[in-house]
């Protein structure tokens, strides 16, 4: 109880001390440019990184039977980088993390909403897609038996209300802001996992039946490309600084965070990756996240 009355009176003071300092000028209004960056893209990391994904089809034994276990339709970099050092550099890896992906950003920003000059709302869009990460490669011997491509691509179409603190020049604030968003985006995998050919190259010594990844899928996965999209509408909210460096300029900083998501579907694209997961699959599709941004505004 006193811990909520004292979040109370410490937004009274928020909102007292913008109105007050920020009664100076009237309200202004800009156009937002802005450059981010936004990690683990689709919240896929733990998949690309430790996880992997298990086949429907169970591991078996150089004559067909089952062993146990389930066959791998992707596999996590971390088991790769394992299978490389234990075996000397027979297996070869080549790992490049999570997705990491560059957000740009445009938008309209209109102070005193209600007729208050430290409120203020804004509407952007923003596009993110990939920049880094999201590759996978590895090899038996030298020979490329898998390749794991993760894609991912985003609009979202987010509007805040919030409120602004001014210093006592009013050319710097600090502002906090939530609202609302529409977003529409996908990911997805490409590549190969060539269980087959592992296994009639090293006989008993890699792929199905093999002391090494025996857990390789046959029928092999052969050039796949699946993609899963999901739209709707999610929550978003940011805080941020500005700082006025030109008469009509301002340079600001922020976070902001997009709380999107729904449950997408997708086709495979090869027999293997069809065996391996599904003819059609669905996967939850995570937009937004996290995403640190440096701007500019230009005062209209």
């Amino acid at each position: 109880m006193l811990k909520s009355l004292r979040i109370g009176i410490m937004g009274f003071m928020f909102v007292a001390a913008a109105a007050s300092l920020s009664a100076q000028t009237g309200p202004r209004s800009y156009v937002n440019f802005g450059l981010g960056g936004q990690f683990d893209l689709a919240g896929l990391g733990g998949t690309i990184l430790k996880d992997g994904l298990d086949s429907s089809k169970p591991v078996t034994n150089s004559q067909g039977n089952v062993t146990g276990g389930t066959q791998q339709a992707i596999y996590a970099e971390n088991t790769l980088v394992g299978l490389n050092k234990s075996t000397n550099g027979f297996i070869g890896v080549k790992d490049n993390g999570a997705m990491v992906g560059l957000n740009l950003n445009v938008g309209y920003e209109k102070e005193g909403l209600f007729g208050i000059n430290s409120l203020f709302y804004r509407i952007s869009v923003n596009h993110t897609s990939k920049i880094a990460g999201g590759y996978t490669s590895s090899t038996a011997a030298g020979y490329k038996w898998l390749e794991q491509e993760w894609s991912y691509s985003a609009w979202t179409v987010p509007a805040f209300i919030g409120i602004k603190l001014f210093n006592a020049s009013n050319d710097t604030a600090v502002y906090v802001a939530g609202g609302a968003n529409y977003f529409k985006g996908q990911w997805g995998v490409a590549g190969t996992v060539d269980g087959d050919t592992l296994k009639n190259l090293f006989p008993g010594l890699a792929g199905p039946g093999g002391a090494f990844l025996s857990d390789a899928p046959t029928p092999g996965v052969y050039k796949e490309n699946i993609k899963f999209g999901a739209s709707g509408f999610g929550l978003n909210w940011l805080v941020g600084a500005q700082t006025k460096v030109t008469e009509k300029g301002h340079v600001f900083f922020e976070l902001e965070t997009i709380l999107s998501g729904a449950m997408g579907t997708g086709g495979t694209q090869s027999v293997g990756g069809a065996n391996a997961i599904a003819p059609i699959a669905a996967y939850p599709v995570i937009v937004g996240g996290q995403t640190y941004r440096v701007g500019y505004k230009l005062e209209l």
